[in-house]
């Protein structure tokens, strides 16, 4: 009796353990809205007590592969804008919380305004080509940026004329004068998420939703002006299935 209890006790301690054992795969790059996400998420759950394998890998689609190749319990931060380009959609499997949405900006440079002929747009290498030239029209060269932080740079160093870029960066854009910024009312809605493989994704869940609510999230959000989501599991899980739609791309 006594060997069956201590063999009980080593079980549930084993399960404990891996439990709590946790791989997070960085898709994003220095500068990037992916790649500070996952970094306080990595704090986060270290700080939550989580014993954390942190995979730098820097590239989406590479991260994508791990992810679905993974046979251990792994997040990585993820968004709507990127699912059909890698073939990775969000399913109940795998969801595990909106963190926040927000509207694309095209910004526009101060010496562009007005410009005749054709003009540079600079965009995140995760979006679909087909998809901005049928949104921004044919009159557009479509320049790729490694991430958001990327593009800030090459507007202001003149390179391009105009950027597709997320809230935070064409906010800071619009801050140093340069130029202007405008929500797209044609662009789809972005979602940022987080999704999981291996892993019970509602009670991860509780762990990922009070991580961002810590002081670092909230600064990150509030700084900003991200939309932050509240509501259940199933509500957000929908809400992400229909902002997807408007990533399509129609043939």
């Amino acid at each position: 009796m006594r060997k069956i209890i201590i063999a009980l006790m080593f079980t549930l301690f084993t399960t404990t353990a891996v439990a709590q054992t946790i791989t997070i795969l960085n898709n994003g790059k220095s500068g990037g809205s992916f790649n500070a996400r996952t970094q306080m998420y990595k704090d986060g759950l270290e700080a939550a007590g989580f014993t954390v394998k942190y995979e730098n890998v820097g590239k989406i689609s590479q991260a994508v592969k791990l992810f679905k190749e993974s046979t251990e319990p792994t997040i990585m931060v993820y968004a709507n804008n990127q699912v059909y380009k890698q073939d990775l959609f969000h399913t109940k499997k795998n969801f595990i919380m909106l963190e926040y949405q927000q509207p694309l900006y095209v910004c526009t440079t101060n010496q562009a305004k007005g410009k005749s002929g054709v003009l540079t747009v600079a965009h995140g290498k995760g979006y679909d080509p087909k998809l901005l030239t049928a949104l921004l029209g044919d009159n557009i060269v479509l320049v790729p940026y490694k991430n958001s932080g990327a593009m800030l740079k090459g507007i202001l160093g003149g390179d391009v004329d105009m950027m597709v870029n997320n809230q935070g960066k064409s906010f800071k854009y619009m801050n140093t004068g340069h130029g202007t910024c405008e929500a797209s009312d044609v662009l789809p809605i972005m979602a940022a998420t987080v999704i999981g493989k291996n892993v019970n994704v509602k009670t991860i869940r509780r762990s990922i939703v009070n991580i961002s609510n810590n002081e670092a999230f909230t600064e990150y959000h509030t700084s900003r002006k991200l939309k932050r989501p509240s509501g259940s599991w199933m509500s957000e899980y929908l809400l992400v299935l229909e902002l997807e739609k408007g990533y399509e791309i129609k043939k």
